[in-house]
């Protein structure tokens, strides 16, 4: 195989997660935009967003585990949501040295319709995949992930986000 060429794995995963984001952001930007919000939130921005939904009152540490994103972009995406004034960081009853990130009034509301909107974004996706080919799919990323860990530095599944049941190939 020519690993110049556009018929690689390496090209068509790249080039899929670009497709893929650009995507999700133009849904995100609509999404704002019909709303009359005065900002745009990101992909990343969802994320975070998400996690607070199910679990607010975050350390940016949790977050940036839970996410698998370092905790410096971690920062600077509550930054920008603070800036919004989507989300707040307030310190700890028990502890005031630790910081939690917790949605605002104005988070929540940006979040009633979201979810629905992005699953509706997630199944366009997925069209013409039965539900085994999307687990099949997922579990072969996964198998990606673990048989790129170990290359290097904080290559592969940095965060331990993999299934226990994942084998990881031994280095030949």
């Amino acid at each position: 195989m020519d690993t110049l060429s556009n018929d690689n794995i390496g090209y068509w995963l790249f080039y899929t997660q670009r497709c893929v984001a650009y995507a999700f952001a133009e849904i995100l930007h609509q999404h704002c935009k019909e709303r009359g919000k005065a900002y745009i939130i990101t992909p990343p921005q969802w994320g975070l967003l998400a996690l607070l939904v199910r679990q607010d009152g975050l350390t940016v540490g949790a977050i940036s585990h839970k996410r698998g994103i370092d905790a410096p972009t971690v920062t600077g995406i509550v930054r920008r949501l603070e800036q919004h004034g989507l989300v707040e960081r307030r310190n700890a009853q028990e502890d005031r040295r630790m910081v939690l990130v917790y949605l605002t009034d104005e988070g929540h509301d940006i979040m009633q319709h979201l979810p629905e909107i992005v699953e509706h974004t997630y199944q366009r996706i997925m069209r013409g995949f039965s539900e085994e080919e999307q687990l099949e799919l997922i579990a072969q990323f996964q198998r990606i992930i673990a048989n790129i860990s170990g290359m290097g530095p904080g290559v592969g599944d940095r965060f331990g986000l993999l299934p226990e049941n994942i084998i990881f190939p031994k280095d030949s």
